[in-house]
């Protein structure tokens, strides 16, 4: 008999991640742009402003395995929310670009809280016979957001006064999340919760980073560094292109790729293991990067968003699971906070030091060099897994 995967915590769980994830990049496709306009900064800072989000991110992953150690998964995830309000209040006082960079550092730091939670908890109610197909939907869940939170973005970039009315929204999203989780009991493994030891007094690596996780994690890393150059930057390339309008509805038209093929691959990954669906992802996302490095026309757009959600999309939700695969049933949040430490560590770094490269070279040649990049990234996931699964499947 198959175990069921859509109970109660799971679908909460994911529709909280759904709407952290709305917000997440309804600010991120526009702060660049809001920066710019606002505080008339650089194309570098202005991506600063972006990313710092995601490395306050990476540091509330880091800690996190600590604080649901000592408080309970549920604990820290809440207390993360009731952060997530307070420092989204703040964007509306933020007088200058250096206080906007705190803020955007300190609400990263809450998101990573809540989004690792979030995750650990998916991976400990999903049953083990169905875990690729578990991650794939929860996944889901984060790419529709994605799908809706850019569309929100760049409508509301139109309208007098409507960079207040995303932070408003931030706020009004983490206010939801806490009455989910006040209202809706949500009942967990009594095992699996704690990811470190409490006695343990000396700094050990080994307490914050799963080292089983760290090769696909750090190819992750790569590959989100490069993506980040579409997140953080669409709005100011669509300007420079003049393709605004199309460039609104490239995270839809990602999204959705990846909605219609998320459940199929998760399948294939639990019955045929990852490779099968990995070696198409990567080629599809460097061909989606190099349509977008040459788009003059809407069509070239729709064309690079459609590889890309296909390619990027689907190569996230196998390398967690690869990254989940092998790791001790006492350590899933340790390894769930690894790999999404290293893919915020490439979105956040990805913003600052491109657009630099953004500054020198323009953008289409920076989205040349990333297509290469995601071409050479073929050959070493083959060295640290693809190899390594393709041993496994011959003998067994």
């Amino acid at each position: 008999m198959e175990q069921k995967l859509w109970t109660k915590e799971f679908i909460v769980t994911s529709f909280v991640n759904f709407l952290l994830t709305i917000m997440y990049f309804l600010l991120m496709v526009t702060m660049s742009n809001y920066a710019v306009e606002t505080y008339h900064v650089s194309v570098s800072t202005a991506g600063l402003a972006a990313s710092i989000f995601v490395l306050g991110s990476l540091i509330g992953r880091l800690l996190v395995g600590k604080f649901i150690a000592k408080f309970g998964i549920l604990h820290v995830l809440v207390s993360g929310l009731l952060g997530s309000v307070l420092v989204s209040i703040c964007y509306f006082f933020a007088n200058g670009i250096e206080m906007l960079l705190l803020i955007r550092m300190l609400h990263g730091f809450t998101v990573g809280l809540v989004t690792t939670s979030t995750g650990t908890i998916c991976v400990q109610i999903t049953p083990p016979s169905r875990k690729g197909e578990g991650i794939s939907y929860y996944g889901l869940s984060a790419v529709l957001g994605s799908a809706i939170g850019p569309f929100i973005g760049m409508l509301l970039t139109s309208l007098n006064n409507g960079f207040e009315w995303m932070f408003a929204l931030n706020i009004l999203a983490s206010v939801v999340c806490i009455l989910i989780f006040k209202f809706v009991r949500i009942q967990l493994p009594e095992s699996e919760t704690s990811v470190v030891s409490e006695k343990t007094k000396a700094f050990r690596i080994s307490d914050y980073i799963d080292k089983q996780a760290v090769p696909i994690s750090l190819l992750m890393l790569t590959i989100g560094f490069s993506f980040s150059s579409v997140t953080s930057y669409l709005t100011l390339y669509g300007k420079e292109t003049g393709l605004i309008e199309v460039a609104g509805y490239f995270f839809f038209i990602h999204s959705m790729c990846v909605i219609c093929s998320r459940p199929f691959t998760g399948k294939v990954i639990d019955a045929r293991g990852a490779n099968i669906v990995v070696y198409p992802c990567m080629l599809l996302f460097a061909t989606g990067m190099f349509v977008y490095s040459q788009s003059t026309t809407p069509w070239m757009i729709i064309l690079a968003a459609a590889c890309m959600g296909l390619g990027f999309g689907n190569f996230n939700s196998a390398a967690q699971t690869i990254a989940l695969k092998n790791a001790d049933p006492s350590r899933l949040a340790l390894a769930t906070a690894t790999y999404f430490m290293f893919l915020d560590l490439g979105f956040g770094l990805g913003p600052y030091i491109l657009g630099h490269i953004i500054e020198g070279l323009g953008y289409r040649s920076l989205y040349m060099i990333i297509s290469c990049i995601g071409l050479i990234c073929i050959p070493i996931y083959y060295l640290i897994y693809g190899n390594k699964e393709k041993r496994a499947f011959a003998s067994s």
